[in-house]
């Protein structure tokens, strides 16, 4: 009885974990990728040449730089 019931709490504990890193995963990628499409349309609009490098495809990581 009491196994069970440990078994169910740390099912749920690393539920709940898997369930916010993804959260939090998702959110990176979509804010990232916004700062990415900024970034660009601002550079283009100052006649700039740009050069974006993803560090991370998953999570969007970048580095930017306008010329």
């Amino acid at each position: 009885m009491l196994q069970n019931k440990l078994v169910k709490s740390i099912s749920i504990i690393l539920t709940t974990v898997l369930f916010l890193s993804s959260i939090l995963i998702i959110s990176s990628s979509y804010f990232n990728s916004k700062q990415m499409k900024s970034a660009t349309s601002q550079c283009y609009k100052n006649n700039g040449k740009v050069i974006l490098e993803i560090h991370n495809s998953f999570t969007n990581e970048f580095s930017f730089e306008c010329q």
